[in-house]
């Protein structure tokens, strides 16, 4: 993402070197993906929960708006 100008916030490599929120890794998250295997050509489902500290930078985000 930093090569198309939006860097990913908590990203320690490409992303910004100062930021408001302390955080323990980048804010970017799939809940869900799906893919179809190349050889049996089944679909397959994976989820995952946003992790606790992604979950608390969204609160802290909507308290202030």
């Amino acid at each position: 993402m930093a090569s198309i100008g939006h860097p990913l916030l908590g990203d320690s490599v490409y992303g910004p070197s100062k930021s408001p929120f302390k955080l323990q890794g980048q804010t970017l998250h799939a809940g869900v993906l799906g893919i179809v295997h190349p050889r049996t050509g089944n679909y397959m489902e994976f989820s995952a929960p946003l992790p606790e500290y992604f979950s608390e930078l969204l609160d802290k985000l909507r308290k202030i708006g």
